[in-house]
């Protein structure tokens, strides 16, 4: 169908507070100003809302413990395949637009080309490729290892010249590689300078993965344009830094804080409430927050944003309207993206369709009725 309405059903734009009656109309794969279909779809005791937007995804992991193995063990081909199918899980969820930040570099351009071409079946794809590490660091083994500071600049050309959206530096170690330092920085002020004035005369940004307070230190001190995690990380657990997060706030640096369902397997040791605090320190201070789940990683299947967005209601007591805000019109904003995250005429048909009212209980983001990518139905639960 070029042109059809959705019907019966409560609509949230992304922006507003509230929901109201009435149709969404679709044209020619965009959201219409009038209402001149013929063909209707009802969809009475749902709400419409803008598609979701996850902030921070791996599609070539697994999700499992055993995530190294499965990576190691795959062909090329055969890690496509598997990114292609981690992604029709996601869209199928309602996840129309993801931000992969990290994963073989021409594996993930190729799956982000194939799905614009309707070769595949997934969400709209802003891809890193390997992330910049230093030699041995965290994620070395997806390939973007160098070191020093013309060693840096030639990767990042390197990454540009193969088409990526963004360019990904692991500015402290990580809890998934070995003999890396979750605490310290990999790189120094001056080395990750070079790396973002480089990203930026090449007109990319720079997300960089940060755990450790005195790796977020060198982050903001360098000027990255998004910090990942940003969890405060020290030995004891996660502590707020006030200054760092009032200069990450003043500095309008994004915070893509990987909030998930993993979190809800933590032991009941005050950790999940230290992290909770840090959440709510960032949102209090004025961050550029958006929603984002790491997912891929062991204990985060990649279609559960929704989840996800319940744990960080339950963390912060964030208002569901405005936890949805973070996975829909905010991430948009902040990511840069003009044409999804709000429903508006002339905006992408990018629409989640489920049963309920998730701005009153988000687990009705569960509850999928319909997906719509671009005006195509990709998914319609019978």
């Amino acid at each position: 169908m070029n042109s059809f309405a959705l019907r019966g059903a409560r609509i949230w734009d992304g922006l507003a507070e509230h929901s109201v009656e009435g149709p969404v109309v679709i044209e020619e794969g965009r959201i219409a100003a009038a209402d001149g279909a013929s063909d209707s779809i009802d969809v009475s005791g749902c709400t419409i809302l803008p598609g979701l937007i996850e902030g921070h995804a791996h599609l070539c992991f697994d999700a499992t413990p055993g995530w190294r193995a499965t990576y190691d063990g795959d062909t090329p081909g055969r890690m496509l395949l598997r990114m292609a199918a981690n992604g029709r899980r996601m869209l199928h969820a309602g996840i129309t637009t993801v931000r992969d930040l990290g994963a073989p570099t021409g594996l993930s351009i190729e799956l982000r080309d194939a799905i614009n071409d309707g070769l595949a079946d997934g969400p709209r794809l802003l891809v890193a490729g390997a992330p910049v590490t230093t030699t041995g660091g965290h994620c070395w083994f997806m390939g973007g290892e160098c070191d020093g500071e013309v060693g840096i600049r030639k990767n990042v050309r390197e990454h540009v010249k193969a088409g990526t959206d963004w360019i990904k530096v692991m500015a402290t170690g990580g809890n998934m590689t070995p003999r890396t330092n979750t605490f310290a920085p990999q790189f120094t002020v001056p080395e990750l300078r070079a790396l973002i004035e480089e990203a930026h005369r090449l007109h990319r940004r720079v997300a960089a993965h940060a755990h450790g307070v005195a790796g977020i230190k060198v982050a903001v001190e360098a000027g990255v344009d998004s910090i990942e995690h940003c969890s405060f990380t020290v030995p004891t657990g996660y502590a707020p830094d006030a200054a760092v997060i009032a200069e990450i706030a003043a500095k309008g640096i994004l915070v893509s804080p990987t909030v998930s369902i993993g979190f809800r397997n933590w032991p009941d040791d005050g950790r999940k409430q230290q992290r909770g605090a840090v959440m709510k320190a960032l949102l209090n201070a004025g961050c550029r927050v958006l929603m984002s789940t790491d997912c891929g990683i062991p204990g985060v299947p990649h279609e559960s944003l929704a989840g996800g967005m319940e744990v960080l209601h339950e963390m912060t007591g964030h208002p569901p309207v405005e936890v949805l805000k973070l996975a829909t019109s905010r991430s948009a904003e902040l990511l840069g993206l003009k044409d999804v995250g709000v429903i508006a005429p002339g905006r992408a048909a990018d629409l989640l369709v489920v049963e309920g009212n998730p701005l009153e209980d988000l687990s009705a983001l569960h509850r999928v009725r319909m997906v719509i990518k671009g005006g195509d139905v990709v998914f319609a639960h019978r």
